[in-house]
């Protein structure tokens, strides 16, 4: 990659997997092309954040505010989708046959592939347009070197901020993902090893599936709860099924967030061999490196 502008850079490539899976969706529903859109726009959102930390402009968080909106009408028919696969893995497991739980997950489906199609007719992409020429002008990005210095002042305050949130694993989440995103924006660095991308990668993984594991049995509580007769066979095996998913909920936890502390640490012992030097760079973030412990 020649253009020193490597922001702007990821941007439109992002922006491009965002235009063609919005075609293929527009054309009909297909399961990996709402995830891919989705994932487009988690990075977009991230290099948009990363962006407005190094200009330091909170109120340019609404120009993705459209884009925004399609996620979360996106993010409805996801879920439901990792439901029902989820679902079909436990039969397996447990021997168990969860009928009505699935017919009313399908349901929950066809309503919402509704509003995925209804939000991608409506949906339109000025504002990812507007964005990128943002970024492209912006002459401040053309100083490679100097943004990548920026960055990685953010990168150690980020991961400070982690330790604030490891009784709310959705935050961890979030801030880990965001790293992963801005760490994978930046060209080839032997800085960038200090933060080793794949242990990092797989903690993501585990916490995305405790994620879909709570989301599972949110949904399965709500249903047993309020729709399914007590009469029904069925009640009493969600139940147990309940219970099961609680425990591999609470099992991954248990062993994602002691990763993540070791994973902390391991970066912040490689940060403190890092000599960084910021040279006429006016930027102060609140954190040093060695708060992350």
């Amino acid at each position: 990659m020649d253009n020193p502008n490597f922001i702007f850079f990821h941007w439109k490539k992002e922006q491009k997997v965002l235009e063609k899976n919005l075609g293929i969706l527009k054309q009909h529903s297909d399961t990996n092309a709402v995830h891919d859109l989705r994932v487009a726009i988690k990075k977009l959102r991230a290099i948009l954040k990363l962006y407005i930390l190094i200009k330091q402009e909170p109120e340019w968080q609404y120009l993705l505010k459209n884009t925004e909106l399609l996620f979360a009408v996106l993010g409805k028919q996801r879920d439901v989708e990792i439901c029902l696969g989820l679902v079909t893995t436990y039969e397996k497991e447990t021997n168990c046959r969860y009928a009505e739980l699935k017919l009313y997950l399908q349901s929950l489906l066809k309503k919402t592939q509704y509003w995925s199609k209804r939000a991608l007719h409506q949906y339109r992409k000025k504002e990812l347009t507007k964005t990128a020429f943002l970024l492209q002008l912006d002459e401040e990005l053309q100083e490679k070197e100097q943004v990548i210095q920026k960055i990685l002042l953010i990168l150690h305050s980020h991961l400070a901020d982690i330790k604030k949130y490891f009784r709310q694993p959705h935050k961890v989440r979030q801030h880990l993902k965001e790293i992963y995103y801005w760490i994978n924006i930046i060209p080839d660095d032997p800085r960038l090893q200090a933060y080793h991308k794949k242990e990092l990668h797989i903690i993501l993984d585990d916490f995305g599936n405790w994620q879909d594991q709570e989301i599972l049995l949110t949904i399965m509580k709500h249903f047993r709860k309020d729709y399914l007769p007590r009469s029904f066979p069925e009640y009493d095996s969600m139940k147990t099924l309940e219970n099961i998913v609680k425990e591999k909920k609470e099992s991954l936890l248990k062993t994602t967030i002691p990763k993540t502390r070791r994973l902390l640490k391991k970066i912040s012992a490689a940060q403190k061999k890092q000599v960084i030097s910021v040279v006429d760079i006016e930027f102060n973030p609140e954190s040093s490196p060695t708060d992350i412990i």
